[in-house]
């Protein structure tokens, strides 16, 4: 029960967090056009932000962003040995963040071809 109190906590903090700060405001949202997670999207999935609507990629990179950090939290918060929480720690982050975003990448961008 610890474990999904740690998870909801945190997915709805990152989230929330994310939607205040980045996606609620065009001044902040413009500058994350031009950050790594998006830049990441668009060159390795060659995404074209005009026949995307980038509200709803920001929605999707938030959700996904909020779901990984809170799950790593939630998985590295069941041991109590430091060095096994920053080893389980690093073993689960990299790949949900190449999966996750590759998903995200593959769906853009089949999503950005189809609108003309």
């Amino acid at each position: 029960m610890k474990q999904i109190i740690i998870f909801v906590t945190i997915f709805i903090v990152v989230y929330l967090f994310y939607l205040i700060f980045v996606i609620s405001r065009k001044k902040s949202l413009n500058k994350w056009k031009n950050g790594r997670e998006l830049t990441l999207l668009k060159y390795r999935y060659k995404l074209n932000y005009d026949k995307i609507n980038l509200k709803s990629l920001g929605q999707v990179i938030s959700l996904s962003n909020a779901f990984i950090m809170a799950s790593v939290v939630t998985l590295i918060s069941i041991f109590n040995n430091f060095f096994i929480q920053m080893l389980v720690g690093f073993i689960t982050l990299i790949p949900l963040i190449l999966i996750f975003y590759h998903l995200i990448g593959t769906h853009y961008s089949k999503k950005s071809r189809r609108v003309k």
